[in-house]
């Protein structure tokens, strides 16, 4: 039997600024005040608003191209994944990028780039796993320097393969 969720819909909960709105939300995370960042793939696309839904800011607007997922880790950094620029991205709270995975906008197979990736999580070593799922079907880890440990999987169906993988 499936649970049922019980919620309560509430129509225009974020205060985007006026003029503006969202456009295919990829995502939301929550960091550690309660600030929630959604990425989307409109004007400014990721933007933070306080736990009652009241815009702060937009975050690093420049760099992304098609969002596709955001995680908030322990040290409240925000990580985006976007399948269009194909890099994953870390951007301090400040909202300065600290690190990025992946070439700008030059997808590729190799362990140097990746074809649209879709997640990103993290262990409790500060290690990064990304699922590079679109375009490659793996999963790579990364100290949390950014220097690749390991990369596994391919697209199929058999032992060590995924069907993209997010």
């Amino acid at each position: 039997m499936i649970p049922r969720l019980n919620y309560e819909a509430v129509p225009d909960f974020f205060q985007l600024p006026s003029g503006e709105h969202f456009v295919e939300v990829a995502g939301i995370a929550v960091d550690s005040k309660g600030h929630v960042y959604v990425f989307h793939r409109g004007k400014r696309p990721l933007v933070e608003f306080y736990a009652s839904g009241k815009f702060i800011r937009s975050i690093a607007d420049d760099p992304f191209v098609t969002a596709h997922m955001v995680r908030v880790d322990a040290e409240d950094n925000i990580w985006t994944t976007d399948v269009g620029a194909h890099v994953v991205l870390k951007v301090s709270p400040e909202g300065r990028v600290l690190l990025s995975l992946g070439r700008m906008r030059i997808p590729g197979d190799d362990v140097l780039h990746f074809n649209q990736p879709t997640d990103v999580a993290f262990d409790r070593d500060r290690n990064i796993y990304v699922t590079d799922g679109e375009g490659n079907s793996r999963v790579l880890k990364f100290n949390k320097y950014g220097n690749l440990l390991l990369a596994w999987g391919m697209k199929g169906s058999g032992p060590g393969q995924f069907d993209l993988p997010h």
